[in-house]
């Protein structure tokens, strides 16, 4: 499990200001809810935008800055309300690819039943 730390949870796999995410892949990821106004993106995050319990962007800022299809679809999502989620991102390029892939796409994490 990536990202995942000790809180207190306050509902369905969700903390105050985290909220639980499956990967396409099952991975489980915890990931931080960012401010709405004024986000400055830092370059050892990764990002994702979520629009209706869909992930449809995620990347780097370096991503929104290098690519203009990420850049596009970045302020489609942004100008239409999709709200904006962050983990820390992997240090080698590779992994950072492969976790993109694995959150553009997905749902949310659902809670267990007891």
């Amino acid at each position: 499990m990536i990202g995942f730390n000790d809180s207190a949870e306050t509902g369905i796999g969700e903390t105050s200001a985290s909220v639980l995410w499956a990967g396409r892949s099952g991975r489980r990821y915890l990931m931080e809810r960012e401010r709405e106004a004024g986000v400055a993106m830092a370059p050892s995050r990764l990002y994702a935008l979520e629009d209706n319990g869909v992930i449809g962007w995620a990347g780097t800022a370096e991503d929104l800055i290098g690519d203009h299809r990420a850049r596009e679809k970045f302020r489609r999502l942004s100008a239409g309300g999709a709200r904006m989620l962050s983990l820390a991102a992997p240090s080698d390029p590779l992994s950072v690819m492969t976790l993109v892939w694995d959150l553009e796409g997905s749902r949310r994490a659902m809670g267990r039943a007891a």
